[in-house]
């Protein structure tokens, strides 16, 4: 039989490199996911090594890498008193693609580099009618219950859902919701973009179709500290008030505070009952903001 040579096909820009850098190896692993969900074969993790914790190599195949059992296996399984109600029938076929991650530390700053890719198949990929059918397709991680379980709380159906969630994997975009409040003080979701990027055109271009279609700019709009989304703010929505989230604000605290004060009853007392309240005036909140940080030594904290 003669043998298949695949080298799949795909944008330039979802093909890994040999040299490319990653931030985290969990980056690495979606990166060479995503390419392969799009050019339509499913992935392995087969080896690793780690020193002091830290994962400093992790290699990851083709599933079809290596060969399937031969009947000498099931006669010696047989043998040893062991059965199996069913057979799974494999597809290994020794195939050779594979990949690499490399740990390295660049400027006091961690990452992993592709070491080695090979991307040559000797099968043929999954055609996109099947490819829903793909391991790599049917898995959800973490992340994703928790962005089902929060749109099911957002009252969005799971068929839409699933289509949203769907269009996130192959394509690997962002997944932005305009969430409101309605008459009964219970969140709404008005609506939603998927965006190919986090930077100011895509907020700017966001935006832009949220008014078209609301009909109307919001009077003011809540974020995380983006800095991409507060100049599309400051671009689009010019009569739009807008106020970072105070939840976003209160977890970097913990970050900026010294650690003597974090464990200061007193302290989160008084500062919670500072930023916390909503009787409290614009300037009486400056007076008992700057009380604080003067008598906690705070003053020069950014």
């Amino acid at each position: 039989m003669e043998e298949v040579v695949v080298v799949p096909e795909c944008s330039p820009e979802l093909k890994p490199v040999v040299g490319q850098k990653f931030q985290s190896l969990d980056f690495a692993f979606v990166f060479y996911d995503v390419y392969a969900r799009v050019v339509g074969f499913d992935t392995r993790k087969q080896g690793m090594r780690k020193t002091d914790g830290v994962t400093t190599w992790y290699y990851v195949v083709c599933n079809r890498e290596g060969s399937k059992k031969s009947n000498e296996d099931d006669q010696l399984n047989a043998r040893s008193g062991f059965s199996m109600k069913c057979k799974r029938l494999s597809k290994r076929c020794g195939c050779k693609v594979s990949i690499s991650f490399k740990f390295f530390s660049e400027g006091g700053l961690p990452g992993y580099i592709i070491q080695e890719f090979n991307e040559v198949h000797n099968h043929y990929m999954v055609e996109s009618e099947h490819q829903h059918f793909m391991t790599l397709n049917r898995k959800l991680d973490d992340v994703h219950h928790k962005f089902i379980l929060d749109c099911s709380k957002a009252n969005i159906g799971h068929t839409l859902t699933f289509k949203v969630l769907k269009e996130m994997l192959m394509y690997c975009m962002i997944f932005a919701p305009f969430t409101g409040k309605d008459n009964h003080s219970r969140a709404v979701t008005f609506g939603a973009g998927l965006l190919s990027s986090e930077g100011r055109d895509s907020y700017s271009w966001l935006f832009g179709c949220f008014v078209r279609c609301m009909g109307v700019a919001p009077k003011m709009i809540i974020t995380d500290q983006d800095w991409g989304m507060k100049l599309a703010v400051q671009q689009v929505l010019l009569q739009t008030r807008h106020r970072w989230c105070m939840w976003h604000i209160m977890v970097k605290a913990s970050d900026k505070l010294p650690k003597s004060l974090l464990g200061s009853e007193d302290f989160k007392k008084e500062f919670n009952a500072c930023v916390w309240s909503d009787l409290l005036k614009p300037d009486e909140f400056d007076i008992i903001w700057n009380d604080i940080m003067e008598r906690y030594g705070l003053e020069d904290v950014h």
